[in-house]
């Protein structure tokens, strides 16, 4: 089986799709390595299917259940980052494994903090990473548990019901891979823009500070 096509592990799981996704969504978003599943065309493709083949599953229900695993999933991550992970940033020489790395992503959450967490949901392997590095720059837990909770909620309500929503759509279902790669680039965009727009405040304020 090819993990890393959406359609082949749909088709796999039938019936059980939704609770498939759900495992699947918890593992990549708990772990580093599991970040190489397909999780945004999963999300939308889920949507599709219900739309089309199963029925019998409420959507709201297939929402709930999705949702708990993404969200599961980055506490897990959390958890572990907060548990294991300074342990291996503990060498002054290393190429990134380092004190100052811990402290840069620090200091990076603080600044962004609630757009990191949020916006980090909607690209790939940064989903994953981001939730560990939480824990291992020592993030206050009630904090990352409510932007988990908005930025869960916004990917997989967001995704699937989209996928739900133009699953019926022949234009879509012909061109799946095209329409999940543009609205994975799209909705990827915000996070660098945001960064960017950083950048250039901070840029503008050099002169007037001085």
């Amino acid at each position: 089986m090819n993990w890393f096509d959406p359609h082949a592990l749909i088709d796999v799981l039938g019936t059980f799709a939704v609770v498939g996704v759900a495992v699947l969504i918890f593992v990549e978003t708990a772990t580093i390595i599991g970040s190489i599943l397909p999780g945004d065309s999963l999300l939308f493709l889920l949507g599709m299917t219900l739309a089309t083949k199963i029925t019998w599953f409420p959507l709201p229900l297939a929402m709930l259940l999705v949702l708990l695993g993404a969200i599961l999933g980055a506490q897990v991550g959390f958890w572990l980052g907060h548990k294991f992970g300074r342990r291996m940033f503990t060498k002054e020489k290393a190429w990134f494994f380092t004190p100052k790395t811990v402290e840069r992503t620090r200091g990076f959450l603080d600044r962004y903090g609630a757009r990191a967490l949020i916006l980090a949901r909607f690209v790939p392997v940064v989903r994953a990473v981001m939730p560990t590095f939480a824990g291992i720059a020592d993030m206050p837990a009630r904090r990352f548990v409510t932007f988990n909770l908005i930025g869960g909620f916004a990917w997989v309500v967001g995704l699937t019901g989209l996928g739900y929503g133009l699953g019926l759509i022949p234009f879509v279902q012909d061109n799946f891979e095209i329409v999940v790669l543009v609205f994975v680039v799209l909705s990827s965009l915000p996070m660098p823009l945001e960064l960017l727009r950083e950048r250039i405040m901070a840029r503008r304020k050099r002169p007037d500070a001085s």
